[in-house]
């Protein structure tokens, strides 16, 4: 009985080594299986990472592009708004012509006569044909009068 006891032990040694032998080359396999997905993994960020940096590219240049139509569109817009439309006044009584200028100098020149040492800071006038004057009020509170 003793020889079969020997013979179990020995038996069960040389399975535990083939059990060992079987681990061991599992973890080997699998220590190489982490290592390719490891590189797989980086590989695949360095992908990502290439792909990511092409997409920012191509946002830059577009929004690049679409700032430098805006600035054409704001330039050409600028260049319309620049352009002044010309403007004429003329008021026609009884056979007479008096123009939007003319009544502003006579305007002025009433209120620098008028209120000498004055500066004038803002003026509005009232052109009455009928009695043949122009009214006007200036800085507010000075009041006069000057012939059409």
């Amino acid at each position: 009985m003793v020889t079969n006891a020997k013979v179990s032990v020995d038996d069960l040694k040389k399975t535990a080594e083939k059990a060992s032998a079987s681990v061991k080359a599992a973890a080997a396999s699998a220590t190489a299986t982490t290592k390719k997905v490891a590189a797989e993994v980086k590989k695949d960020a360095a992908e990502v990472k290439k792909t990511a940096t092409t997409a920012k590219a191509t946002a830059t240049k577009k929004a690049t592009a679409a700032k430098k139509t805006a600035t054409k569109t704001v330039k050409k817009a600028s260049a319309k708004a620049a352009k002044k439309v010309a403007e004429s006044i003329v008021i026609e009584f009884q056979g007479r012509q008096f123009t939007q200028e003319e009544c502003m100098k006579k305007a002025k020149a009433a209120f620098k006569k008028q209120y000498k040492g004055q500066t004038l800071t803002e003026i509005n006038i009232y052109i009455k044909p009928e009695d043949g004057k122009i009214y006007f009020v200036a800085n507010k509170d000075c009041v006069g009068s000057a012939d059409l």
